[in-house]
């Protein structure tokens, strides 16, 4: 394990190899070489050494493997495939810390009582994975300033979000609709009423005769 932007030392032991003058050992994170290192030694002897290189690993590098190659390359008085061995490859594991996905909002979020509110606080981190935290029917108490902090242990970071909730009109829209439909229909049937029921009717004279 290793934390982002610190120093570490990745070590190759190499032994009982002559000539040592024609050893190169490589470094390598995946298929990738990070440096080519020979011996000063001045042995004709069969020697061990070791060798080392400094790595400063970011979150890029998390599941990386690392490893090394030790190549005794003879010229071409030596085998035409120079002897190579190989280490076994460690995976790295990184940590670091927290960074948000989605930049920080500082404006006012406007929502309509009764919507859907989803606050954004999605990050990555290692160790950590971020999550959104949902308001399904937004009320009048959940009005104000929500801060969101996530931590591991490389570090912390904070969002804040201001909520701001609005009446909504829909009810009173459709209440003044049907009261207004039901104001002018009764209009209707007063005006209809007052033309025709009354202004039609008529006063018949009755005459009675004797017989």
């Amino acid at each position: 394990m290793m934390f982002e932007n610190q120093q570490y030392t990745l070590q190759c032991s190499v032994q009982n190899v002559a000539p040592v003058q024609s050893l190169k050992v490589t470094f390598y994170r995946g298929n990738t070489a990070l440096g080519h290192l020979r011996s000063n030694s001045e042995q004709k002897k069969p020697v061990n050494e070791t060798f080392t290189l400094n790595i400063t690993p970011s979150r890029e590098d998390d599941g990386a493997q690392y490893w090394c190659e030790a190549k005794l390359e003879l010229g071409p008085a030596g085998p035409q495939r120079p002897p190579v061995v190989t280490s076994e490859k460690l995976p790295a594991l990184v940590h670091y810390g927290p960074e948000l996905k989605e930049p920080p909002n500082p404006d006012v979020i406007t929502i309509t009582e009764g919507d859907t509110l989803p606050l954004n606080c999605s990050s990555v981190g290692n160790p950590y994975s971020g999550s959104v935290l949902t308001i399904k029917s937004v009320g009048f108490e959940h009005e104000g300033q929500y801060i969101c902090t996530v931590r591991n242990t490389v570090g912390t970071v904070t969002k804040e979000f201001n909520i701001d909730v609005q009446v909504n009109s829909t009810p009173y829209i459709i209440s003044g609709t049907i009261l207004g439909a039901l104001v002018l229909v009764g209009l209707s049937v007063g005006w209809y009423c007052k033309h025709n029921c009354m202004g039609h009717s008529k006063l018949s004279k009755i005459i009675v005769t004797d017989s």
